[in-house]
């Protein structure tokens, strides 16, 4: 997930570029993006890379099953459905904001935005477990000395 947040980012800023180049680059392609150009950044980059961290680092509890502490498939698909609905979404408001909005462009953006509802709810799943409160242990180093 990180390696692809940071495809997003580049991919985001190259378009990024190109939008600032009024005078060299003519069209209205421009607006047809700029959406796509803030979910690209926002849902591709920021987003993604932040929940990649999450995977890294939140505690997790390894088992003989689940070596790195979660299920693999699952964490895949989400990748997977995220970066695919995140892709259909970028083709599918650029086609409807240059014009040829029909039947096909919003089923694009209605099957990306399951694709990423679908993304969302396994992240949640998977991650909801590893921030719940944890007990506090008797006899820490935090409650010794402790004045009553």
């Amino acid at each position: 997930m990180l390696r692809l947040a940071l495809v997003w980012l580049m991919i985001g800023f190259v378009i990024g570029g190109l939008m600032l180049t009024d005078r060299k680059v003519p069209g209205d392609w421009r607006l047809w993006l700029a959406p796509g150009h803030g979910h690209m950044l926002f849902v591709g980059w920021f987003l993604q890379f932040a929940i990649g961290v999450a995977y890294w680092l939140l505690p997790r509890k390894r088992t003989p099953n689940q070596p790195i502490g979660y299920a693999e498939r699952p964490a895949y698909l989400a990748a997977a459905a995220l970066n695919i609905g995140l892709t259909l979404r970028v083709a599918g408001e650029a086609a409807e904001r240059s014009g040829h909005a029909s039947d096909l462009t919003f089923v694009i953006l209605a099957i990306a935005a399951v694709l990423q509802i679908l993304a969302a709810a396994i992240f949640v799943t998977q991650l909801w477990p590893r921030v719940a409160a944890r007990p506090i242990r008797s006899g820490t180093s935090s409650t010794k000395g402790a004045s009553t």
